[in-house]
């Protein structure tokens, strides 16, 4: 699979990248949420790891606008956060078209799954 990992903490982001490469990925990662959205808007990945809480362009504002040009319905993303989320939250992003939602820290196992459960949708 194809994976862009958008996650302002550089090194979570290499740690994410090296592990999915070591699983036959191939990655891409971006520590920035405008640079992000620009990689999703001009190239085609077949998931999308995407941390919610970032400086300046948040992984909220990464998703309203893709919801608001109506991309959405054709991606696979993944949401990560290590901050508290409620259930309602986890619902509306689900509803937006998020597929899932893990928390921070993640094990690699738990990841894996999550990668293995979006492959099969």
């Amino acid at each position: 699979m194809k994976i862009l990992i958008i996650d302002d903490n550089e090194s979570l982001a290499i740690m994410f990248s090296r592990m999915l490469e070591l699983g036959g990925h191939k990655t891409i990662a971006s520590n920035d949420g405008r640079n992000g959205l620009a990689l999703i808007q001009k190239e085609k990945f077949d998931v999308i790891v995407l941390d919610l809480s970032m400086p300046e362009f948040s992984g909220y504002d990464i998703l309203d606008a893709l919801e608001k040009d109506d991309m959405m319905k054709d991606k696979k993303i993944i949401v990560l956060t290590a901050t508290a989320i409620t259930q309602e939250q986890i619902d509306r992003l689900k509803k937006q078209g998020v597929k899932d939602v893990l928390k921070k820290p993640i094990r690699p196992d738990v990841i894996n799954e999550a990668l293995k459960n979006i492959a099969g949708q």
